[in-house]
């Protein structure tokens, strides 16, 4: 459900980036303004996904294209792209960049729907702490910087925070060849 891969990436001019840009968090707020929803205590930056610029309805098919918060923060889409090769993806869909406050959690839940099923996720930790642990029943990951996983988010999962620091995450959407 959720593992470790050999990948390290460089994440410092990402997190330059996001530095000086603060006002790049919560523009598209899909997922973190419902009362109840898991990621209530979380901002997001949305860089890929539908062309509408806001969730496809019912979660249907979509081609995923590029946001223009790029342009702030272009480290996203090198990531990305290393991400791509990586793993020899052959499709890439949305592209997020999650942040956990200090003390804070994703509650648990389950993603579902087109994009979670017709996508792998793949992550980079670009900041936080062994302190941090990424669940799901009978597991869990504590990462360093830099460190990249993949995880299937169709199970129940959950993030915590139990740090002194925010947890910044960057979650890639990609289809492999095989």
């Amino acid at each position: 459900m959720i593992h470790l891969l050999p990948h390290r990436f460089e994440i410092a001019t990402l997190r330059e980036e996001l530095d000086a840009h603060p006002q790049v968090w919560n523009q598209y707020r899909w997922r973190t303004d419902p009362p109840r929803s898991p990621h209530r205590e979380c901002s997001d930056i949305w860089a890929r996904y539908s062309g509408e610029m806001k969730i496809a309805p019912k979660n249907q098919p979509h081609e995923s294209v590029w946001y223009p918060v790029v342009q702030a923060i272009p480290s996203v889409r090198d990531l990305t792209e290393q991400m791509m090769h990586l793993v020899e993806g052959k499709e890439l869909g949305g592209v997020l960049v999650t942040k956990i406050p200090a003390g804070k959690q994703v509650y648990p839940h389950v993603d579902g729907g087109w994009h979670a099923e017709h996508y792998e996720k793949f992550a980079i930790l670009v900041q936080g702490n062994p302190e941090q642990e990424f669940c799901f029943e009978g597991t869990s990951l504590r990462c360093r910087e830099g460190d990249s996983f993949t995880f299937n988010n169709q199970y129940p999962h959950f993030v915590t925070n139990d740090s002194l620091e925010d947890r910044i995450t960057l979650i890639i959407c990609i289809r492999r060849a095989h």
